[in-house]
């Protein structure tokens, strides 16, 4: 398989090194050398590049390798961590600890719930609720709004 960072600009490659490291794609994006003024927009570019991804990706794996760490190695570090800091009756860090972890753990990537047609007379609403906005549809869950 080609080496993505072979395709990617120097600065790009820059901004993947730097990523890796900190963790932040604004933070990466000033780091690599773009302005202070564009480093948000140019790293939410950046996130949304395929290659910029897999060249990321592929640094992590080989930081993860070359340092023989897994995720339950790091998982298990993060919960010690949390341990600790709950027994010295810390809770901003126990906070801290819980929101790293949740983001290992994929726990604020938004939930998708699927309605299912469970007769034919439902598939009206169905098709009602595929048409409405999160507004509309938060509204209807409020009992602001009715379906007719």
């Amino acid at each position: 398989m080609e080496n993505p960072s072979l395709k990617l600009t120097p600065r790009q490659q820059k901004f993947v090194d730097e990523f890796v490291l900190c963790g932040n794609a604004s933070e990466a994006a000033r780091r690599a050398g773009y302005s202070a003024k564009a480093a948000g927009t140019i790293a939410a570019e950046n996130m949304q590049k395929p290659l910029i991804l897999e060249a990321i990706r592929g640094a992590q794996a080989r930081n993860a390798a070359a340092f023989d760490v897994t995720r339950q190695d790091v998982i298990e570090g993060v919960l010690e961590a949390i341990a600790m800091a709950r027994a010295a009756g810390d809770p901003g860090t126990m906070l801290t600890g819980l929101r790293d972890l949740s983001r290992m753990m994929g726990f604020n990537e938004p939930e998708a719930v699927r309605a299912v047609v469970v007769d034919t007379a439902s598939a009206a609403y169905v098709a009602k609720f595929a048409a409405m906005s999160d507004a509309q549809l938060i509204a209807v869950v409020q009992g602001g709004s009715a379906l007719s």
